[in-house]
């Protein structure tokens, strides 16, 4: 989707999330949130009312002003836009999932002749009995459906729900899952017009991207690691680590359970990839030496268990390293937060550094 949307006109494709790589979102203040969610909010509810009450073809199906389940995903599409529960997959397909079902059960538990509820004084009792029974068994199963297929929506269980205890929904069958279709669509539109102006929505259409491969790295780590000044330690610190992660790395590569899940993406930990600390370079005995040499030896050994397996299990990575771009990955960095990007970008700065003073000693 995201190709797609690249060819677009930017002024176009603004408009339906995607962002240049370059793009920095912008602080705005809290009352503007508000302003557009309102705005938006209103917008939203509005067009689907006038919809609904004006259309000769609704009004024929007596269909309602409104389905009240569609206050809830208002509140999402247009309150919390970056939530995954708001993107466009999960609105539509979640709204039909529970649209559909809830017409289903509605008519296995419900649309029984009426003669049987008329041949006993009890009728009544067992009309409300079925009801309540397939009022449950559409939620549940609406909300299970949704879990397998990824598309969580909560108000699509408020959908299923509806469509089984609301005699008036009932009576309009199987029409319902128009009714919630275009409903889902118009909101998903207004969201895309109304949330770009100084926000972003969606984040995504289809699947999200940090799920293929989410950057995980310590952050204490990595400002501890780059703000130390004490080179005794900073030695000690680094051998320390990166000792621990290379017997780590080799015994999961005998038990061959290094990297199972193939959803993770992989970053050198911070004391490995800071191991080329200028503090390193800055000895002048021989022993001192000696260690520096043995470290940076053991550096890559270290370095290339972790590669060996990252290119096996064709994971993402993340490369810094002097004499290449500050970041080289497979994965799309844009979708970092400004401290991470941070982080990474004072790692590669002080590697660099490093590197430059390794040959000038």
């Amino acid at each position: 989707m995201t190709r797609l949307l690249k060819k677009l006109p930017y002024s176009i494709s603004h408009f339906l999330g995607y962002r240049k790589p370059n793009y920095t979102p912008k602080k705005i203040p809290q009352w503007r949130i508000y302003f557009w969610s309102f705005l938006a909010a209103w917008i939203g509810i509005a067009l689907l009312e006038i919809i609904f009450t004006y259309s000769f073809t609704f009004q024929s199906h007596q269909a309602p002003m409104i389905i009240a389940s569609f206050g809830a995903s208002a509140v999402l599409i247009y309150g919390v836009v970056d939530s995954p529960l708001a993107q466009p997959r999960n609105v539509v397909c979640g709204q039909l999932v529970g649209s559909i079902v809830g017409v289903i059960i509605a008519q296995l538990f419900l649309t029984i002749p009426p003669n049987w509820w008329t041949s006993s004084s009890s009728s009544t009792g067992q009309r409300i009995v079925a009801e309540w029974i397939g009022g449950a068994t559409a939620m549940a199963l609406a909300l299970t459906i949704m879990q397998i297929t990824k598309t969580v929506h909560p108000p699509g269980g408020a959908t299923a729900l509806i469509a089984v205890i609301t005699p008036d929904i009932v009576n309009i069958s199987w029409f319902y899952i128009a009714i919630i279709v275009l409903s889902s669509v118009m909101q998903v539109v207004i969201g895309c017009l109304v949330n770009n102006v100084e926000r972003r929505y969606p984040h995504y259409w289809w699947t999200p991207p940090h799920a293929a491969a989410p950057i995980q790295f310590d952050r204490a780590i990595l400002s501890t690691r780059m703000m130390s000044n004490n080179t005794d330690a900073d030695e000690e610190v680094v051998e320390n680590n990166l000792l621990t992660a290379t017997a780590a790395a080799e015994e999961e590569e005998e038990e061959g359970t290094l990297f199972k899940d193939d959803k993770k993406a992989i970053i050198v930990p911070a004391a490995t990839a800071a191991a080329v600390d200028q503090s390193l370079f800055k000895t002048s005995t021989a022993s001192s030496s000696s260690s520096t040499l043995e470290t940076t030896s053991a550096i890559e050994h270290a370095l290339y268990i972790l590669q060996k397996h990252v290119n096996d299990s064709r994971i993402p990575y993340l490369v810094i390293s002097d004499g290449l771009p500050p970041l080289t990955t497979t994965w799309d960095l844009s979708l970092l937060d400004d401290t991470d990007k941070a982080c990474l970008e004072r790692l590669s700065q002080k590697i660099s550094s490093s590197v430059y003073n390794m040959e000038k000693y």
